[in-house]
């Protein structure tokens, strides 16, 4: 399904029922990226999932990429199918994402899972940047090409354009985000903060998100990396079930 935000067709899908629970994916990635949760999920919720201007089937806009921006597409997608006040789960991108809706909008947040998700980018390892720094459409199918033969498939603008999302991908990557832990105090919404004991995201980083958020949760999935909801979802998938359907606690 689709639906006009702003200058863009959005792609959207929905499955379950319940409660809305929205799903954010990652960076150049789909809402395939949640292949191993959906099913899951919409057991117990009404799952909505789309994919972000330059991503899957939305076709990419002249601007460049900013999370100040794909945050408030974000907003502006639940107010348009009047969703109200909505559970995210965000991975990678994604995480980032539903950390800064959950900041600005705090009236559209019931609670939020950020998964793999990281607020300043200069926490990145050396390794990391300059991996992101290096990176080519070419380097890059080497590493993903399923992603790459996704993008290739199900995008509007044609396979040929990967190369300018990549480029795009890769400025966002190295100057953003960079949210303060004083902004991070501000999110009033019951937070889990879930990484891979494996994740290339520095777990002192993980740590201090976690510390900045008043009453969040941590769930570290032992064994798992960056990819912790394909490499283990049955885990995965049982801690966000848990921590979103866990009675709310009373407030003092």
């Amino acid at each position: 399904m689709y639906l006009q935000i702003r200058n863009s067709r959005i792609y959207y899908e929905t499955s379950g029922a319940g409660e809305p629970l929205l799903l954010l994916h990652g960076g150049l990635g789909t809402v395939e990226d949640f292949a191993s949760q959906t099913p899951e999920l919409a057991k117990h919720f009404k799952i909505v999932a789309f994919e972000r201007p330059g991503h899957g089937h939305t076709a990419d806009t002249t601007e460049p990429f900013s999370f100040d921006t794909m945050s408030a597409y974000t907003a502006d997608f639940i107010e348009a199918l009047k969703l109200g006040v909505t559970n995210f789960v965000g991975w990678s991108d994604g995480a980032i994402i539903a950390l800064l809706v959950a900041i600005s909008r705090p009236d559209l947040v019931k609670r939020l899972v950020c998964v793999g998700g990281l607020f300043n980018a200069k926490a990145q390892s050396s390794e990391d940047l300059n991996w992101i720094r290096s990176l080519t459409s070419e380097s890059f199918r080497k590493v993903a090409s399923p992603l790459v033969k996704r993008y290739n498939e199900i995008s509007p603008d044609g396979p040929g354009h990967f190369s300018v999302v990549l480029e795009k991908t890769k400025k966002l990557w190295l100057t953003e985000p960079n949210i303060t832990t004083k902004e991070l105090a501000k999110i009033s919404a019951p937070t889990m903060v879930m990484a891979g004991d494996r994740e290339s995201i520095p777990m002192e980083h993980t740590l201090e998100l976690f510390r900045s958020i008043t009453d969040a949760q941590l769930c570290l999935i032992p064994g798992t990396t960056h990819f912790l909801m394909s490499q283990k979802p049955d885990l995965v998938n049982r801690a966000i079930l848990d921590f979103l359907t866990a009675k709310e606690k009373p407030k003092k």
